[in-house]
């Protein structure tokens, strides 16, 4: 077995291959080159950067794990008790760990194999099933760096397109899937996963969590997250957006004196032009921060914002976004990026009737309750009898699961698409009459696409970590209501150390003008992609009215515009893997 090594803070790039029959007893030996990886019966590959924790007879986790504190852990079963299986490691790890890691556990009995994910998500694992092997890597690119044919999967491109915010197990790639985050995943003859994560264990349908006590725990517990964080990157630059949820992020930091500055990319029109805002928060933390504009003339828009990657999530102006942050990070000598992507969603920001639901059923009829109805037509912008059947229908809804109807703008039809899984079914998990706490799971999983992991080379997205994941959702949905104002807790965790301005914004700008512009000046060359290239060819898409979306004002209030950008960045991310 190997022996654990922090390393240094680089990308995770891992490939292992595991035998599906057979066993593990003797551990995993390292592979020299990636490309043992095409042949070899077991074996696992590190990249520069690696970082592996012993697990002792059980196996070896790949990552990065702190306790429950937020402290490294060099060994982290040394104070469990005795343990009878793969499942209690399993339960042991997910219990008292947190991070970005998986595990490759072995039954010390019988050499039997299971792969572990934490349920952050925060450190992707996709497999191949080849020859009687699982080939696992972090990164799906691996596969083709071993030499392992990796082709585009047309039917899984159109499944995506039909719905492109659901992370979905099947990749877009021929025969590579996502293993499931918070799932013990056997090896054997059949597939046997077992649930070890289950996020109704930490909702709370109490109704006697104040708002002052729910701010508390979400500072107590952001802290704790940015600190271990921070000290596993060293000095970082948060992409402050000049939002609540990059804000947040920066006062922990600086309530734990941790090394960081700012930066933000704006627009150099006033529409996505947020630099007032981080200049005050810049001032307020007395931080120094960096201020760039969007060069219009360095987004390529034949270029993928992630190519090679597992599935065409990108847009089309995250290239010269993180350009420009590398640029930052570069100036001070800073190893990562922290972001705020995922608050919206790990927050809670709930434009709905649902959590009024929560509330009867906790509550009762009361006078909490009837405050809590003021508060939702203050947030949702409706009177009495509007939210009052806005609340009757989603009362009707509980009753039975909601389907979600197929995106088939611009797209030459339905098709014929395989049956897909959710990469994390969690919303299901829940009771229906949990209405509130199921639509605050529902965008949870929403945010698994636009998260950054540890094996992102430049950034990073603290908020979606496990325990403030955990201490979220223990917060029930009508609490982060409170006062007619979303992510109302967040917003007051930190209110004495962030500006007034920031802690009360509703609404913020981002680069729309920057893709409308890319959109007018690139016509021709969009028309070009899309009726030239890889989408077409498979007859993907409906090229009438990606005509008619072409011809469209560039100023227009039409969201053609940008599900057509979209499809080009599918048609980039596809000739990336050509």
């Amino acid at each position: 077995m190997l022996h654990p090594d922090p390393g240094p803070v680089k990308p995770l790039a891992v490939a292992l291959a595991l035998p599906v029959h057979g066993g593990l007893g003797e551990g995993l030996s390292p592979l020299r080159q990636l490309r043992e990886l095409r042949t070899a019966h077991s074996g696992i590959w590190l990249g520069e950067g690696w970082s592996v924790r012993s697990l002792g007879a059980w196996g070896l986790l790949v990552g990065c794990s702190f306790d429950r504190g937020g402290s490294v852990l060099a060994d982290p079963l040394a104070d469990a008790p005795g343990l009878a299986d793969l499942s209690a490691v399993a339960r042991w790890l997910v219990g008292k760990t947190w991070g970005a890691w998986f595990a490759v556990l072995i039954d010390p009995r019988t050499g039997a194999a299971a792969i572990l994910r934490d349920p952050s998500g925060l450190l992707p694992l996709y497999r191949r099933i080849d020859s009687g092997r699982w080939l696992l890597a972090t990164a799906p690119a691996l596969f083709a760096q071993a030499g392992i044919a990796t082709p585009v999967s047309w039917p899984r491109v159109q499944q995506f397109l039909q719905d492109p915010e659901r992370r979905q197990r099947a990749t877009c790639l021929a025969g590579v899937d996502e293993l499931s985050p918070g799932v013990l995943h056997r090896l054997g003859q059949a597939v046997h996963e077992e649930v070890i994560w289950q996020p109704a264990l930490h909702l709370s349908a109490s109704g006697d969590i104040t708002p002052s006590a729910a701010a508390q725990r979400v500072r107590d517990c952001a802290r704790m997250v940015v600190r271990a964080w921070s000290g596993h990157f060293g000095r970082v630059v948060v992409a402050a957006s000049g939002g609540v949820d990059s804000s947040l992020v920066c006062a922990a930091l600086a309530v734990e004196q941790r090394p960081f500055s700012c930066a933000t990319v704006s627009t150099r029109d006033p529409s996505g032009d947020e630099t007032a805002y981080v200049a005050s928060l810049a001032a307020r933390l007395a931080v120094p921060w960096r201020a760039a504009h969007y060069a219009l003339a360095a987004i390529d828009s034949g270029e993928a914002s992630f190519a090679r990657s597992a599935r065409p999530v990108g847009k089309m102006f995250v290239g010269e976004l993180r350009r420009q942050l590398s640029a930052a990070c570069a100036a001070v000598g800073a190893a990562r990026v922290l972001d705020g992507n995922g608050g919206d969603n790990v927050f809670c920001f709930l434009h709905s009737a649902a959590p009024f639901l929560d509330a009867w059923r906790a509550l009762g009829s009361s006078r909490q309750l009837a405050q809590i109805f003021v508060d939702l037509c203050r947030l949702t912008g409706a009177d009495a009898p509007t939210l009052v059947r806005a609340i009757v229908r989603q009362w009707w809804r509980r009753q039975r699961s909601a389907t979600r109807a197929p995106n088939l703008a611009l797209l030459a039809g339905p098709g014929e698409t395989a049956p897909s899984l959710p990469l994390t079914d969690w919303e299901a998990q829940v009771p229906m009459t949990a209405t509130g706490a199921r639509a605050h799971l529902r965008l949870i999983q929403a945010a698994q696409h636009h998260v950054h992991g540890l094996d992102d080379p430049l950034r990073f997205s603290p908020l979606f970590s496990q325990p403030l994941v955990e201490t979220c959702l223990a917060i029930p949905s009508w609490v982060w209501c409170q006062g007619g104002i979303n992510r109302a807790p967040a917003r007051a965790a930190f209110a004495a150390e962030l500006p007034a301005a920031i802690t009360g914004r509703v609404a913020k700008a981002g680069p729309d003008t920057v893709m409308r512009a890319v959109f007018a000046r690139d016509r021709v060359r969009l028309r070009a992609m899309l009726h030239d290239g890889l989408l077409a060819g498979q007859g993907l898409l409906d090229l009438a009215a990606i005509d008619a979306a072409l011809a469209l004002d560039a100023q227009a209030d039409d969201d053609r515009i940008y599900r057509l950008l979209d499809l080009v960045e599918a048609e980039a991310w596809a000739r990336s893997w050509s």
